[in-house]
């Protein structure tokens, strides 16, 4: 996680990763015929957002390596900027993993319980 850059961090990761899968999501419904107008304009909206995010994140890395004259897309003035997205969305993996157990098995001890 790259400190100082909006949207790299795990909140900013998760909102951004699952914003771009609710048009998925929103399809998915509208088969089923559970979905509305309404619906697709939040869809729409969030996904634009995190769109945006994700455009402002390649811009800045753009930008620095250009400023900085650094060679080609991995260079050492973008590498810290990928690297931090990629330890991120790591860490949000585990924490994705983890939180799934840990609601398996306490459904396991309610339903001993």
């Amino acid at each position: 996680m790259t400190a100082g850059l909006p949207g790299t961090g795990l909140g900013g990761l998760l909102y951004v990763l699952l914003a771009l899968l609710m048009p998925l999501r929103e399809l998915y419904l509208t088969a089923r015929g559970r979905s509305s107008r309404e619906r697709w304009r939040v869809v729409g909206r969030q996904a634009s957002i995190a769109l945006a995010v994700v455009v402002v994140l390649v811009a800045t890395a753009v930008a620095a390596r250009r400023l900085l004259g650094g060679g080609g897309p991995l260079s050492d003035t973008t590498a810290p900027l990928l690297a931090g997205a990629g330890v991120g969305l790591c860490v949000l993996a585990v924490l994705a993993l983890v939180l799934r157990l840990w609601a398996l098995l306490d459904r396991r001890a309610v339903a001993a319980g």
